[in-house]
């Protein structure tokens, strides 16, 4: 029997905290009984996409997000969707323009549409204000609502109900390693001595790196055996006004940028604290994975506090006197052992297993419910 395909409505599958969810359910779930494919939203090529290939997963790319053409788009959905029978089940990740994909899903009679919140707050400014009117619809245009916490759900969804799915993790790559540890450290020329401040995420405003960059220089004045480093791609004018910014504080030889990186999970075995200054996140994956590794962490009090699971994380206001303390104080915790680690992240719910399977057996479950009613 052929596997039944899911079709995951996405901007791009880039290097982004929802899309690396995504990409860890589909390792995880049995693809001879569900393959995932994607529409995405741009037409330049994302992160994963070789894998997702690899993975015996199609790509379908609309050009809207870059030439803002909505009448071409809208005929693009009506005639992928007519063109493509085969998929009952649609999973949108991408509120801000669900109410135009699931119109055209349910005219093409595609029953089944899920809506997946993965944030508890808009950006700030003008594309905030416009992702939140765009999205204010999309609750209304599905058959189910998941998300990746309660008030992720409540947020994006209000009083409708909604099923959570956290956003699991495979364990066995984030589990500490003292062979990668050294691996790592011995390829960036990091002297036994020092200690590395890790952050993982995208150059955007959000992420807010020229914080973090300016309490770490003055981390740095007091405790010279100190090392940043940043991982993550982005804006290239933000990265070059990062990289500006350590060389006006004089910070060059002490900050690492390490860019995109396919092996992200390696990294956290390098750091002995890992820091995450955002303006505004969720849940983010990055830190249940810094978690998982024993690190302890340093996050704005903008994180929801929910995202602590191993009693390992402080949260600080974005204020840079408050950063230096937390950073020192959490410098001196040590990692937690990795018993601690996998028992922790098995209880809290965030191992990918649990959520693959759960994820799995839904969609098994209404594609058999949508047979039953086709026939």
């Amino acid at each position: 029997m052929e596997p039944i395909r899911v079709l995951q409505i996405v901007p791009a599958m880039n290097c982004g905290g929802m899309e690396t969810f995504i990409m860890n359910v589909y390792r995880s779930i049995d693809r001879s009984k569900v393959q995932f494919d994607f529409l995405c939203h741009y037409k330049t090529p994302g992160f994963y996409d070789d894998e997702i290939t690899a993975l015996g997963g199609r790509i379908y790319r609309l050009s809207v997000r870059e030439d803002n053409n909505f009448p071409k788009y809208f005929r693009e959905l009506d005639q992928f969707f007519g063109d493509h029978p085969e998929y009952r089940i649609v999973h949108g990740h991408f509120s801000g323009f669900g109410m135009f994909y699931n119109h055209y899903a349910k005219k093409h009679g595609i029953r089944i549409r899920i809506g997946h919140s993965h944030s508890d707050k808009y950006e700030t400014g003008l594309i905030g204000q416009l992702d939140r009117y765009m999205s204010k619809p999309f609750r209304y245009g599905l058959t189910q609502r998941f998300a990746c916490s309660e008030a992720a759900g409540k947020f994006l969804f209000g009083s409708k109900p909604f099923s959570v799915f956290y956003n699991g993790i495979d364990q066995d790559r984030f589990l500490f390693s003292q062979a990668l540890r050294q691996k790592l450290r011995s390829q960036y020329s990091i002297a036994p001595e020092d200690m590395v401040i890790g952050h993982v995420g995208r150059f955007a405003p959000v992420k807010n790196q020229p914080f973090l960059i300016q309490a770490f220089e003055k981390l740095h004045r007091d405790n010279p055996h100190w090392k940043l480093v940043l991982v993550g791609g982005g804006d290239p004018a933000l990265i070059q006004n990062s990289k500006n910014l350590v060389k006006e504080l004089g910070i060059e030889d002490r900050v690492i940028f390490a860019g995109l990186q396919k092996n992200v999970c390696d990294y956290y075995h390098m750091f002995d604290l890992f820091v995450l200054p955002s303006l505004f996140e969720g849940i983010p994956l990055c830190l249940i994975e810094a978690q998982t590794n024993g690190l302890p962490c340093v996050v704005s009090d903008a994180v929801n506090r929910s995202a602590d699971v191993t009693g390992n994380v402080e949260f600080a206001a974005l204020d840079r006197e408050q950063w230096v303390g937390a950073m020192e104080r959490a410098g001196k915790m040590g990692r937690l052992p990795r018993e601690a680690c996998a028992d922790k992240i098995a209880k809290s719910g965030y191992d990918i297993g649990t959520t693959a399977g759960k994820l799995q057996a839904y969609y098994l479950a209404a594609y058999r419910e949508d047979q039953k009613q086709v026939k």
